[in-house]
């Protein structure tokens, strides 16, 4: 409907045709519909063959966020910034990054030794493309390596400010492994023991600013 010019005009549309177009059956098609009016995305009055349908301004905000999730995938984002609240890890943050294949890359690569131990954000639901979008950029690789008869995979760190309102946190940076069982979470490592700095508790807002061509 948006791609019809619903955003700025009335359209028509029978739920035969939106049928055929989302390839359900007709009465989906028009269940759809009213669930969308009565959820005031869309305003609608029947019409000859079908309804007149016009997208109202919170369906308009859903698709403007689509929108920019989808620029934060797919484009040339140079900056982005995450929200979420601190939680505690199972400690295996810590015990990987403590390798020394990994602090020799760290130190290398960002200048500075990391505390031993992660800080860990879990993201709101709509706060994940972020975390698309900052995986598909370039990020600082470190490799891969064998240790204590063990192989460990390779990550990608990528510099970040981390804030919480008040305090301000300069050399930090998340750390993106290859493989990681976290889908909302994000780990940034720090030279300084951040749950300190910020005098942190679980559940504390804090916010994350990366700069996606500070490589």
């Amino acid at each position: 409907m948006a791609l019809q010019g619903g955003t700025r005009h009335p359209v028509h549309i029978s739920s035969i045709a939106l049928s055929k177009q989302l390839h359900v059956s007709q009465q989906s098609a028009s269940r759809y519909l009213i669930e969308l009016v009565e959820n005031e995305y869309l305003e609608r009055r029947l019409a000859q063959g079908g309804q007149v349908v016009t997208i109202m301004n919170k369906g308009i905000a859903i698709l403007r966020k689509e929108f920019s999730e989808y620029g934060l995938i797919f484009g040339a984002q140079e900056k982005i910034e995450m929200n979420g609240n601190l939680e505690t890890g199972l400690g295996e943050g810590g015990y990987y990054i403590s390798k020394r294949g990994y602090m020799e890359q760290f130190e290398k690569k960002l200048g500075w030794h990391p505390f031993e131990g992660t800080f860990n954000l879990r993201l709101n639901e709509d706060e994940v493309p972020k975390i698309e979008a900052m995986k598909a950029a370039e990020g600082i690789l470190i490799e891969g390596f064998e240790q204590e008869g063990r192989t460990f995979g390779k990550a990608w760190l990528f510099k970040c400010v981390l804030t919480n309102g008040t305090k301000k946190v300069k050399k930090c940076a998340v750390i993106s492994p290859k493989r990681t069982h976290y889908k909302r979470v994000i780990e940034v490592i720090s030279p300084v023991y951040l749950r300190d700095k910020f005098e942190a508790k679980d559940g504390d807002a804090f916010t994350v600013r990366i700069n996606l061509g500070d490589v």
